[in-house]
């Protein structure tokens, strides 16, 4: 594996998070999706699950502030 699909691979992992599926109700790993907004305090994400495809929102309260704080 060349550096380039390594990187590609890694950024694939980081836009992902590990998280309880409503639809298949298993722990699995779940690709953001699309950024819904935007707030001082959290993120709203449409967060794929790849194990079955279902989409659902989430709330990621951390990148919320960081891209407050970014902004000012």
């Amino acid at each position: 594996m060349d550096a380039e699909e390594l990187e590609f691979l890694e950024a694939q992992l980081a836009a992902t998070e590990l998280l309880p599926c409503r639809e298949c109700r298993q722990l699995t790993l779940h690709a953001h999706r699309e950024v819904v907004g935007v707030r001082a305090v959290a993120t709203e994400l449409l967060m794929e699950c790849t194990h079955c495809q279902a989409v659902r929102h989430w709330l990621d309260w951390n990148s919320g502030q960081l891209a407050h704080h970014q902004r000012n």
